[in-house]
């Protein structure tokens, strides 16, 4: 009898980027289990998450993801996909992520808006997150003024 031959890691992928989009469903509501059972555990993982720092692997990762959990009372995130590009051994989409969450303090939920990377690598047969870069997602701006640096408009 012949076994069907596995997915390549073309057509895995769709997969995890449902099993990320579902862990970060999770995520919204306080629960880090599932996003931290799809990331690397390797010491070459890396997170720079919206709220500043960075962590470089998997320890330093799974500390920062217990944290998070403890930021989030309930909500959702929706995203919006702006790039999916798939390679034999790494992949990465660019989203425009929502989250509409209550956090701790609050009494109503509050809406904010990332600009985000996923970085996958495929490891022993699957697709794990390598890195997550998010931050803040803003109207463009001029530099040199909001730095400090340049003219300053007139009064």
């Amino acid at each position: 009898m012949n076994r069907p031959s596995p997915p390549s890691p073309a057509q895995a992928f769709p997969a995890a980027l449902a099993n990320l989009r579902e862990a970060l469903a999770h995520v919204a509501n306080g629960h880090v289990e599932p996003i931290k059972a799809l990331y690397s555990h390797a010491d070459d993982a890396t997170s720079m998450y919206g709220w500043g720092g960075y962590e470089k692997g998997w320890d330093a990762i799974s500390r920062r993801w217990d944290w998070a959990g403890r930021q989030f009372r309930g909500g959702t995130v929706r995203h919006d996909n702006v790039t999916t590009i798939i390679g034999g051994e790494l992949a990465y989409t660019t989203d425009i992520e929502t989250f509409d969450v209550t956090l701790p303090g609050m009494d109503a939920p509050t809406q904010w808006t990332n600009r985000v990377t996923h970085v996958f690598r495929f490891e022993d047969g699957s697709w794990r997150l390598l890195h997550r870069h998010a931050n803040r997602l803003e109207g463009q701006y001029e530099p040199a003024p909001r730095l400090g640096g340049g003219t300053k408009p007139d009064a």
